[in-house]
């Protein structure tokens, strides 16, 4: 039997895990991390990497390790000549990602790691027990449900038209560089790899949004951290009311001020068209996509959606809370405690603990709250 069990390991699962281990709050024998793939962090380094990003959109004290200047002392520990950015000493990802991997490395962290999906989550008694996609079971006093957001890639009804599969940012590897590309969206996945492919393409590239850019320093103003906005949040015992409170604060589809500059200087370039309007009508030619906009009309030869995702739960996991009897909102979403417990053993992080976390529960800030309340337990 395991002591923690951690189904995820991505920023919020390895952010957990590395909170334990270095406070010594447990003994690497006793944890593990479920995960289909076979690093830590790995799907997080994949995105950020095919979309191009260079450095992160948050400030340089949100990382993964419990002291908050940890990652400046990196800086000059390593000497990056270039570490941060901007008014909020945004992070180089190279270096983010380079800390996190030296901080996995004096904890073992791959020790811990267990390639693969989980297929059931059950209560037994006073412990849990998960079983993976390929029958073998583990017994844990507690489990961390890390879960993220991309699992369900969210597609427009128009991409219905297409004869292909749809090409989507979270589920892809690979992107066409041959050919015009039209990317779908106007968030700051959407915008860096439309900049991306516009810098490394001999072909135009489109960027399609339905909205004009929307410029925000964060994904939700910094007052949801404290007790600024906070205070209100937590005193609200209807979750149909912080749920609307979260959706209101979330800065959905916005970009910071340094990538509209990018975008807007590609743009002037002729490199990148940027078109604002809703698609109508799509057709699928076989080697081309027409796509009708409601002020124009293109033809391109592939299409990526950086549209987001559904929200929505796994399978298995749907299965659990009928099982467990877990606490939902209306929503469907859990109702944890406030130390993250959505049962005795169970806790919650990423996009799960947002009704007690608030907005920024998704985010590096949101992972590193979650972390410093369950290590305190």
């Amino acid at each position: 039997m395991f002591e923690w069990v951690i189904i995820g390991g991505g920023v919020h699962g390895c952010s957990v895990a590395t909170r334990l281990l270095l406070q010594e709050k447990t003994r690497k024998e006793d944890v593990v991390i479920i995960d289909p793939h076979d690093h830590p962090m790995e799907k997080w380094k994949t995105l950020t990497s095919k979309v191009g990003m260079k450095y992160l959109r948050s400030s340089s004290v949100h990382h993964l390790h419990p002291d908050p200047y940890s990652l400046r002392k990196y800086k000059k520990q390593k000497e990056y000549t270039k570490g941060f950015v901007g008014r909020y000493d945004r992070p180089m990802l190279e270096m983010f990602n380079n800390h996190c991997e030296d901080m996995f490395h004096a904890v073992d962290l791959k020790s811990c790691w267990e390639k693969g999906k989980v297929r059931g989550l059950w209560k037994l008694n006073d412990v849990w027990k998960i079983q993976l996609d390929d029958g073998e079971e583990m017994i844990a006093e507690n489990v961390v449900l890390a879960v993220g957001a991309t699992e369900y890639p969210s597609i427009p009804a128009w991409a219905e038209g297409l004869k292909r599969k749809p090409v989507h940012v979270f589920s892809h590897d690979t992107f066409q560089k041959e050919g015009e590309v039209a990317v779908i969206g106007g968030g700051m996945s959407a915008v860096h790899l439309a900049a991306s492919l516009a810098e490394t393409s001999e072909k135009p590239v489109h960027l399609i949004k339905r909205h004009p850019f929307r410029i925000k320093d964060f994904d939700s103003d910094p007052g949801w951290l404290g007790p600024k906005y906070l205070n209100k949040f937590n005193e609200s015992t209807c979750y149909i009311k912080r749920r609307d409170m979260i959706r209101h604060a979330r800065n959905k589809g916005s970009i910071t001020r340094d990538l509209h500059i990018k975008a807007n200087r590609l743009e002037k370039k002729k490199m990148l068209t940027v078109h604002t309007g809703e698609i109508e009508k799509v057709e699928d030619k076989g080697m081309e996509i027409q796509l009708s906009l409601d002020c124009c009309t293109i033809e391109v030869n592939e299409c990526i959606f950086a549209t987001g995702s559904e929200q929505k739960l796994p399978l298995w996991l749907k299965e659990t809370i009928c099982q467990a009897d877990l606490p939902c909102a209306p929503c469907g979403f859990p109702i944890p405690d406030k130390n993250l417990a959505w049962a005795s053993g169970l806790f919650v992080t990423g996009p799960l603990a947002e009704l007690e976390i608030g907005p920024a529960a998704r985010n590096i800030a949101g992972a590193r709250k979650v972390a410093e309340r369950i290590s305190a337990l």
